[in-house]
């Protein structure tokens, strides 16, 4: 069974960048065959600089094809599946919730895919992929690690709160409603509401949705690259289960109906047998 990378290594932020960085990885794919992996939509932005025969990165409910290169990702809020064939070395800088925002005014970015040099320096983009072409990965990571904590950082009351907001999320894995999130950081509603559209470019619904899957995957593979055929398998054992459809997307973020559409098209990517879903 193909897996999702051949070498992954992962690196935690210094303190210094904490509310910017949570950590940084560096994944490797020597080539000869194609590598599935499952980008989760965990809510977070990834600053990504790609070196070798780049991949592609496919919405598996739209068949939307993208290629997998060099750029600032916002905070997603569906899975996308990328497919590498390689040779090919990814670095990916892990951001926090906000850290997009921050480096970037305060302005949103949500399913978004943006040009690294809105965030880095041209010269520290090229001089990150040189070091990776080496095989210097932590030199690589260091450099862009350096140009993160050199950027001009945006702070303001409101990212404060909903930094607040959004640390409630994640201590809970999203099984919340937004009003006990609002309730949990004194706020209201409708301010929440605000908040997450103007900062994050989501609505807290979409927000909760996309931490719940994550959490869910993450509870059935562990951390690290996520294989796609196990995000199948989770998926079948979950529907097969027979919880009531209200209890699916609760746990999931999904509906069941979509939640079967995204198994059966991840499955048909990789060429694997139609489960009864």
């Amino acid at each position: 069974m193909p897996v999702a990378v051949d070498s992954y290594a992962r690196t935690a932020a210094p303190s210094h960048l904490e509310g910017l960085v949570e950590h940084v990885w560096v994944a490797r794919h020597r080539g000869g065959r194609t590598h599935h992996e499952v980008l989760l939509p965990d809510g977070r932005g990834l600053l990504q600089v790609v070196r070798g025969t780049a991949g592609t990165r496919l919405d598996p409910l739209t068949g939307a094809r993208v290629p997998d290169v060099d750029g600032l990702r916002g905070p997603w809020t569906r899975a996308e599946l990328a497919e590498q064939s390689g040779p090919v070395a990814r670095l990916g800088v892990q951001l926090h919730p906000l850290g997009a925002a921050r480096l970037r005014g305060g302005r949103p970015v949500a399913d978004t895919w943006l040009p690294l040099p809105d965030v880095l320096p041209v010269a520290v983009v090229a001089r990150a992929g040189e070091l990776l072409d080496a095989h210097r990965d932590a030199e690589a990571v260091a450099v862009c690690l350096e140009a993160v904590a050199a950027s001009p950082r945006h702070d303001d009351a409101d990212l404060d709160r909903l930094d607040e907001a959004l640390a409630f999320v994640d201590a809970h894995r999203g099984l919340v409603r937004a009003a006990d999130v609002a309730r949990a950081v004194g706020t209201s509603l409708g301010e929440l509401h605000r908040w997450c559209v103007t900062r994050l470019g989501t609505t807290p619904a979409q927000h909760l949705a996309a931490v719940r899957f994550t959490g869910f995957v993450r509870e059935a593979v562990g951390a690290g690259p996520v294989d796609a055929a196990d995000v199948v398998a989770a998926v079948e054992w979950f529907v097969g289960s027979g919880y009531p459809p209200r209890e699916v997307e609760r746990t999931t973020g999904m509906p069941p109906a979509e939640l079967r559409r995204l198994a059966e098209r991840l499955a048909h990517r990789l060429g694997l047998p139609a489960a009864a879903l």
